[in-house]
């Protein structure tokens, strides 16, 4: 049996009747015509011809919407056995062109195979002919032995090819609705775990698109922070902070201080980023970080109060010790011990006064004015000369090519320089060297202080800006250090919107660079 190329089989039975119907509409006005004209050429054959598509019809009307459409090979079987029948009565080329409407159907239901099979078995009848249509030919039967079966031939292919075109078609468009459909599956299911991750956070997050509209917003599990801003005044409002993402300007941990209805003042952190340029806009993160600046404003506290209790009894411990040095006939051992002693007492004292000063460097404002880079390090180096010649280390100037102008806080860019210096020297060797310069390409200006000292461990490296560490091997030394020192000057250099950063190897040196704008902090990490 023939094999349809089958596209959906809900719905073959109602094609089929749809077909057949056709071939019903096509048949019945022939013999209409034919009982008109000539009623007695209509005989038994005829008659029974008329019947078996009208059986045919009846068939395909009662057929299941899900039946298996090769059944209705047996269709189109009745309906050439008809046709031919009615031939058998009357064999005029009138009736002979109804085969084309089972071979129509038969190239649209069955494909090339079932347009061949159907063109076939119409053509050989077409050539057997009626009874008595062999007696005489003439010229008239060119059409039914020629044309019409070239007709035939032509209209089932072409049904064939343009049906298996349409069927074509339609299997591309459904491969494409399940692929569409898998990936707006994939879409949503990804959509609702952004969303379910973005509702889970303690921060809130806000997308906006390049008009700054929010696309995406949560209002993470506090659910104050976005509503708090966007009530804010001034460059604190969530528009704002969103047009100067916009504009470029991408923020890093910014501290902002809103106060909303309740009075109380919140401090959130800002982080923003822009979205790639083919998808525009940008994202907007806000934490509240109003119990941790609490936390560390108390401990700052608690060290300033601590550290200054401290100081006095240390200062007192200190005049003590000198007093008892100047006491005539002391023993030699007495002054041994007051000398270590009085050593100690100053280290307690260098540690009170850089634990106070660790303390209170974020409070303390920036004096921003124009200074240059040169004159800084020069005093830096003629205040640190007797401790270098003292321990045989020699500091090395560059040749003043000119001036390096910042604007910048100067005492604290020399504080820095000091203990770069200071570290310079007092972690040298004798014989050694510590060399500083400062330069200036674009809007970048550049300190850097370089020496051939002891070095650092790489493992002590990433703890260098850890607030009283000291690495291994000046731990079990006889230098003393607080730990605070590239702690302060790191948080100097980022107060001025710049950074401080260290390169050293074991037994060779070290070589600190601070990096600063040239013309002062920027909007983003100045002057607070």
């Amino acid at each position: 049996m023939v094999q349809p190329a089958r596209i959906d089989e809900d719905g073959a039975g109602r094609r089929a009747f749809r077909n057949q119907l056709a071939v019903v509409t096509g048949i019945m006005p022939v013999i209409a015509f034919v009982l008109v004209v000539d009623r007695q050429e209509v005989g038994v054959l005829a008659t029974l011809g008329a019947a078996l598509p009208l059986v045919a019809l009846v068939v395909t009307a009662l057929a299941r919407p899900g039946a298996d459409p090769r059944w209705f090979a047996l269709v189109l079987a009745l309906d050439v056995a008809g046709i031919a029948f009615i031939r058998g009565d009357v064999p005029s080329i009138g009736v002979s062109a109804l085969f084309v409407l089972p071979a129509l159907w038969a190239g649209y239901a069955f494909g090339l195979p079932g347009a061949a099979s159907t063109a076939g078995i119409t053509v050989v009848l077409l050539w057997i002919g009626a009874p008595r249509e062999w007696d005489v030919i003439d010229t008239a039967d060119t059409a039914r032995l020629i044309s019409l079966p070239l007709v035939i031939v032509a209209v089932s292919g072409t049904a064939a090819v343009l049906a298996a075109r349409a069927r074509a078609r339609q299997e591309l468009l459904r491969r494409q609705t399940v692929l569409l459909q898998q990936r707006l599956t994939a879409v949503v299911a990804r959509e609702e775990l952004v969303r379910a991750t973005l509702d889970s956070v303690d921060f809130d997050v806000l997308a906006f698109d390049a008009e700054g509209g929010t696309t995406v917003a949560n209002h993470g599990r506090q659910g104050s922070a976005l509503d708090d801003l966007a009530s804010a005044p001034g460059d604190a409002s969530l528009a704002e902070l969103v047009r100067r993402t916009l504009d470029g300007d991408e923020l890093e941990d910014v501290l902002v201080a809103v106060r909303p209805g309740d009075g109380a003042v919140r401090t959130y952190s800002i982080n923003t980023r822009l979205l790639p340029p083919d998808t525009g806009g940008g994202v907007l993160v806000a934490r509240d970080v109003t119990a941790e600046r609490s936390a560390l404003d108390a401990r700052d506290d608690l060290v300033a109060s601590v550290s200054h209790e401290l100081r006095t009894p240390t200062t007192a411990v200190l005049g003590s010790v000198e007093l008892a040095r100047e006491v005539p006939g002391l023993p030699e051992t007495a002054e041994r011990m007051l000398d270590v002693a009085a050593r100690n007492a100053e280290r307690l004292v260098e540690l009170v006064s850089g634990i106070l000063q660790a303390a209170r460097e974020d409070r303390v404002d920036l004096v921003l004015a124009p200074c240059d880079l040169v004159d800084v390090i020069e005093a830096a180096v003629e205040a640190a000369g007797p401790a270098a010649r003292a321990a045989g280390v020699e500091l090395r100037l560059p040749v003043r090519s000119g001036p390096v102008p910042v604007v910048a806080d100067a005492f604290r860019v020399r504080q820095v320089v000091d203990n770069l210096v200071s570290n310079g020297v007092k972690y040298n060797h004798a014989g050694g060297w510590v060399e500083l310069g400062a330069h200036a390409v674009g809007d970048r200006a550049w300190v850097i202080v370089r020496d051939d000292g002891i070095g650092i461990d790489d493992e002590d490296q990433t703890h260098l800006f850890e607030r009283f560490f000291r690495a291994e091997a000046v731990r079990s030394s006889t230098i003393h250090g607080t730990g605070l020192g590239l702690a302060i000057c790191r948080q100097i250099a980022e107060r001025h919107g710049g950074d401080l950063t260290v390169s050293s190897v074991l037994g060779e040196g070290t070589t600190v660079t601070m990096t600063i704008p040239v013309g002062g902090p920027g909007r983003t990490g100045g002057a607070r």
